[in-house]
């Protein structure tokens, strides 16, 4: 406790007299102490005593100034910081983007709205294109009658009649599709389909056989107006198709009635 509390009065002024006496002559630079500390306190009382005690010569290393000053810590070497990248310069005019950037976000299968017109009455044209709209209305048809029938099956027969329906509703887009390729319009009218009448679900296969004999006939008939290659092999395959149908529809018939 005595190396932090100020010496007496009368301590101090006893230094300052030795100090006078053994400064006199001499310069304040070359003396290793000073009259008090840098930060304007006091020396301690044990350095006074030891400075009068040696008149000034061979001051205690721990009364010099700066003795309770910590060592210099040594610093730890400054890790060099790669630099920073350079943002990338700004495209100039004429500069091709990269793949994939500046293009709108893809759509998946809603076609971005670019969907063409659709068909509206009144229609002008030939009577092939009148005979193609109502070919795409039959197909709509019996899909819709093949989903509705299949609800009314239990098992094997429910799937045929599915599958059936799929396969109406597939021959529906290629009829569609060739419809757009010769008027440039779009004809799916399934918001005109409704739930088909199906008194008797044994009665709706046997009417269902008829509609597609009936159907098989149309589309070769309408064969016979075109000169389009694409249009006879679409007609062909969709009449082949009928007959193929018919065949499963009269194995349902026979594996229920029989």
């Amino acid at each position: 406790m005595e190396d932090i509390i100020p010496c007496s009065l009368k301590d101090q002024e006893v230094f300052q007299r030795v100090w006078q006496r053994v400064m006199a002559g001499r310069s304040e630079d070359s003396s290793p102490v000073r009259p008090g500390p840098a930060d304007g306190g006091d020396l301690s009382c044990q350095c006074l005593r030891e400075l009068m005690r040696q008149e000034g010569e061979g001051l205690p290393q721990a009364c010099r100034p700066g003795a309770d000053a910590a060592p210099p810590m040594e610093r730890p070497p400054v890790e060099q910081q790669p630099p920073a990248e350079e943002p990338p310069a700004p495209e100039e005019p004429g500069q091709s983007a990269p793949s994939g950037q500046g293009l709108p976000p893809q759509e998946g299968r809603s076609w971005g709205g670019d969907l063409p017109s659709l068909w509206e009455e009144p229609q002008s044209g030939d009577d092939r294109t009148a005979r193609l709209r109502g070919h795409v209305m039959d197909a709509l048809e019996g899909w819709q009658f093949y989903r509705y029938l299949a609800r009314r099956a239990r098992g094997t027969d429910a799937r045929a009649l599915n599958a059936l329906a799929g396969e109406l509703h597939k021959h529906a887009r290629k009829l569609s599709a060739a419809y757009f390729l010769l008027t440039g319009l779009r004809y799916w009218p399934t918001e005109l389909l409704g739930a088909p009448a199906i008194p008797s679900y044994w009665g709706a296969l046997r009417g269902r056989h008829q509609a597609e004999q009936r159907l098989e006939t149309a589309f070769r008939l309408a064969a016979d107006d075109w000169e389009d290659q694409e249009m006879l092999a679409l007609y062909g395959e969709l009449a082949d198709a009928c007959q193929q149908r018919c065949r499963r529809l009269r194995g349902l018939l026979e594996q229920g009635v029989g």
